[in-house]
């Protein structure tokens, strides 16, 4: 029983994670589909699953070469041991076999559906996790680079990958959508990052909520998060009308509003507690990912 808790440890399969991964990868088949039984092809069941295995593989390297920064954290620390009861080779090993499944399947699936973007972008999401973690690039130390790599890998290009499994025309309003919710990941992804200001400073890593503090960091994330919502809101409205963007807008900002709140005491003195902040603030979080599955899924096109 020890090993399963590790693995899912290592995978962050804890809630609400699962929900989030699987949310991410269905949004690009959710506006692409004229129909939610397309959802349900196989060949596009299998673009969605190769779009997810390089999310959830991201954790694994990404424990693995940060052990010594979530030993520092309270809220990661469960993940540093668990990795190292697991043994950071064979967390490493797993990783790569998981990423290499997730590229032979994009691949067979572009070939099969004859769309070379569906394989495009399940390489691009493993590359992207590879520069994230590995030296002499680990995006993970370069500043601005940490959120936009992981906004891209974990929203923008699952997005990509799975519309293409359905549909090869991206009109405006998709790019739109898909640039909304890009920006809210990059925002959370700082949000997320900042509970760990104090285990990278001592790694040595040097991702925004290091370089800027605390404060400023949240001030950044939650500028980002309105450029998103503004994008997410201007693509919904012209696909969908009105009366379907903003409430679905609203919903999403409510995780907004609760960071702004946080701007009153958030000091790289007094940082919130990730356990707290995912069992919070990510439930929000999920309502809003949710929601815009749904939504392309039952809303009328105007």
């Amino acid at each position: 029983m020890v090993v399963v808790r590790d693995v899912v440890r290592v995978h962050r399969l804890e809630y609400p994670f699962p929900v989030a991964y699987l949310c991410h990868v269905l949004w690009g088949a959710a506006y692409a589909a004229s129909a939610p039984s397309d959802l349900l092809k196989p060949l596009v069941l299998l673009v969605i699953v190769a779009n997810l295995i390089p999310i959830v593989a991201q954790n694994l390297l990404n424990g693995a070469f940060d052990v010594q920064a979530d030993s520092r954290n309270p809220g990661k620390g469960g993940i540093a041991v668990a990795t190292s009861r697991l043994g950071r080779v064979r967390v490493i090993r797993w990783a790569l076999a998981e990423m290499t499944v997730a590229i032979v399947l994009g691949v067979i699936c572009s070939v099969l559906l004859g769309r070379p973007l569906v394989a495009v972008a399940v390489v691009a999401g493993v590359l992207i996790e590879l520069a994230y973690n590995l030296e002499p690039v680990r995006l993970k130390r370069r500043g601005v680079l940490n959120p936009l790599s992981l906004g891209l890998h974990m929203s923008f290009i699952p997005c990509v990958g799975t519309y293409a499994a359905l549909r090869d025309d991206f009109p405006a309003w998709v790019w739109a959508v898909f640039a909304g919710v890009g920006l809210l990941l990059i925002g959370r992804t700082l949000w997320w990052s900042i509970p760990d200001l104090r285990g990278d400073a001592e790694a040595g890593d040097r991702p925004l909520a290091v370089r800027y503090g605390a404060h400023r960091a949240m001030v950044i994330a939650c500028g980002v998060t309105v450029l998103g919502l503004l994008s997410l809101g201007w693509g919904l409205w012209a696909r969908y009308g009105p009366w379907w963007a903003l409430p679905t807008v609203a919903v999403c900002a409510l995780f907004l509003v609760d960071k702004l709140r946080t701007l009153r005491w958030i000091s790289d003195t007094n940082l919130p507690h990730e356990r707290r902040m995912r069992r919070t603030s990510l439930t929000m979080v999920i309502a809003a990912d949710v929601l815009l599955v749904v939504v392309p899924l039952v809303a009328p096109a105007t």
